[in-house]
């Protein structure tokens, strides 16, 4: 088990750290960290859901609003991706958007969503969850609308630096959770315009903004 190629951006990716038995590797470029896929059934909506939700989807709704610059609520088609138990659904639907939920671990969420049908698509703590090649991406793509919004939070390898945090003692890397791709900024936009996205303007550290190109 050595060395490895970054899926993202092709440079050595070199083992970085062990979670229990699960190695992470770390990209020696766009400092992406990694490890094999993780089982992901009975992780459904994680276990912080419910605070995660009750405190922080109004800002999300905040930020949607000022994404769409004062455009109809009700005239907007907006998915959830990664949707846990439907939260942000249901809080997003309540505030006026027209909304619809995908979520690949649980049964009421499970359709696939349609093609180009989509103004925005949300992603709140999901692209952790996601392994190479990363085909979550590839749906969300075909999801959205030409210019549609592609809203992502989760956090990052940058967060461990800026805080001075060791990648080891970074609680983040989880694999108990389900957490086996924690990307750094840079590697997340080199994967988005890869797969045809346009970078936005983020709204900060874990809120990040991507436009179909």
């Amino acid at each position: 088990m050595g060395d490895r190629i970054c899926p993202v951006c092709s440079n050595l990716a070199f083992q970085r750290l062990k979670k229990g038995s699960v190695q992470y590797w770390q990209c020696s470029n766009c400092k992406m960290l990694y490890c094999d896929p993780l089982d992901q059934d009975g992780l459904v909506g994680g276990g912080n859901e419910i605070p995660r939700n009750e405190q922080q989807n109004h800002l999300r709704i905040e930020r949607l609003d000022m994404l769409f610059k004062g455009k109809n609520r009700a005239d907007l088609n907006v998915l959830d991706f990664g949707c846990g138990h439907g939260m942000l659904v249901n809080d997003l639907s309540k505030a006026g958007y027209a909304t619809e939920g995908y979520d690949a671990y649980n049964e009421d969420f499970s359709r696939l969503p349609g093609k180009n049908k989509f103004d925005a698509v949300t992603c709140v703590e999901t692209l952790e969850h996601t392994s190479f090649p990363f085909p979550e991406i590839e749906v969300v793509y075909r999801s959205l609308k030409k210019y549609g919004i592609f809203y992502v939070e989760t956090s990052f390898v940058d967060v461990a630096e800026q805080e001075g945090i060791e990648l080891e003692d970074f609680e983040y890397i989880n694999t108990e959770v389900g957490h086996c791709t924690i990307f750094s900024h840079h590697a997340m936009d080199l994967l988005m315009v890869g797969r045809g996205f346009k970078v936005g303007r983020h709204f900060n550290r874990h809120a990040r903004i991507y436009y179909k190109a």
